[in-house]
């Protein structure tokens, strides 16, 4: 196997750093270098592969669609890494559990955690699965997973984790307040949308918010979730989203919530293989997304 022909390291560290970060500025304070070292570094990645792996604004960076491909790989390839690095600190092989979730979640919600869950569970050795599809768990494949739908689920053993809702969000920076400000904002809607059911859509939410005059089919439209999070913080416009994914950039200031009208989601589910269902690692992971989902979103209670 040869590597020759993969881009430098230190911008691969850059480029995931930023991506994460949607902040030249950030990765460079987490990295010890300059932004101008890591927009240098980002130039020489882009430069290597031919291809544009960020779009940049003046105020924000957000992913292209080959950058989200590289950014995926790229965490994946870290975390590997990492595992294994510790492992070998540690003289020993920790115990392994393979979690599938969408990309979307691991991204938004589960990757920022993890090192709360490395802190709380070293001997862990948690490996991740990103697939928008359904994946069979099985001990020793994919184990457990955190799926999104109305359950029950067949023949997988599962645990409501948190309700879900989706409200309007955008930049603190649009300075939207109130009906009038939404009718002159820019709109922006996720397509391709499968769950849930109904679906969340801008005509939907005007509707039981009472607000009219909104043209509810212009703006701008994405077929990925993720973009669109990223356009809203970039100040693009008003999107519509599930606030267990936007929970964090809320909660940073990244975006604001202005209308209080939500729409109901579905749930978050807990799900791992039946044989798996006891065991005291699988419990304790459990119990941890059940605690920290829980500080933000109600808990459902278990179907009957």
């Amino acid at each position: 196997m040869t590597f020759r022909g993969l881009p430098p390291l230190a911008s691969l560290r850059a480029f995931e750093a930023t991506a994460r970060l949607s902040s030249f500025k950030a990765a460079a304070a987490e990295l010890f270098v300059t932004p101008t070292a890591i927009s240098h570094q980002i130039r020489q990645l882009e430069a290597h592969l031919g291809v544009r792996v960020l779009d940049r604004t003046p105020r924000s960076v957000s992913l292209t669609a080959d950058g989200r491909r590289l950014y995926e790989a790229t965490v994946s390839a870290f975390d590997g890494i990492l595992r294994v690095a510790d492992d070998l600190r540690h003289g020993q092989r920790g115990q392994q559990l393979t979690l599938s979730s969408t990309t979307a979640f691991l991204s938004h919600w589960l990757v920022p955690r993890l090192g709360q869950i490395q802190a709380l569970f070293p001997e862990l050795d948690l490996r991740l699965h990103a697939s928008d599809a359904v994946v069979p768990l099985r001990q020793g494949a994919v184990d457990i997973a955190i799926r999104y739908g109305k359950g029950p689920f067949a023949g997988v053993a599962a645990t409501p984790l948190a309700a879900d809702r989706y409200a309007p969000v955008c930049s603190p920076g649009l300075h939207i307040r109130s009906a009038g400000d939404l009718r002159r904002a820019r709109l922006i809607h996720i397509d391709g949308r499968t769950a849930p059911l109904p679906l969340p859509d801008w005509e939907r939410w005007c509707a039981q918010a009472g607000i009219t005059g909104v043209d509810t089919g212009s703006g701008l439209r994405f077929t990925d979730g993720m973009h669109a999070i990223q356009a809203a913080i970039a100040g693009n416009g008003v999107v519509l989203v599930s606030v267990v994914l936007v929970a964090d950039a809320l909660a940073e200031g990244l975006l604001a919530m202005p209308f209080e009208q939500t729409l109901a989601g579905d749930a978050y589910h807990f799900v791992c293989a039946p044989e798996l269902d006891s065991r005291a690692d699988v419990v304790r992971l459990r119990d941890w997304f059940l605690e920290t989902m829980d500080a933000a979103s109600p808990r459902l209670r278990p179907h009957k």
